[in-house]
């Protein structure tokens, strides 16, 4: 993962988090002054920001996930051509001849 790419995630991340926060905390302090109908402005202010703030919580770890598992799969394929040019053997295209394991053995 690049420095722009990890940057980019952690922002969406802190400011998705940021988000559910403020919205937590404004919706508390509704729900505290008004009374009865306080539950009501609660869950006007409390579920839209947190669906907003949990929408970046899910793409900043998307892309972490995302870059992860690009690095992985760049490793793993490294590693796997490595390991046949030390074997001296490709076994990309072999063929099992003789091979009658997916044949029925019908009566």
């Amino acid at each position: 993962m690049d420095r722009s790419t990890a940057w980019d995630a952690t922002l969406r991340i802190v400011f998705g988090l940021f988000v559910v926060g403020i919205g937590n905390a404004v919706g508390g302090f509704l729900a505290s002054t008004t009374g009865i109908f306080g539950l009501a402005l609660y869950l006007l202010v409390a579920v839209p920001t947190f669906v907003y703030g949990m929408f970046y919580v899910v793409v900043g770890a998307g892309m972490v996930v995302e870059a992860g598992t690009k690095s992985a799969l760049e490793q793993s394929v490294v590693t796997v051509d490595e390991t046949r040019q030390q074997a001296g053997t490709d076994r990309r295209n072999t063929d099992t001849e003789g091979d009658d394991s997916d044949s029925t053995g019908g009566s």
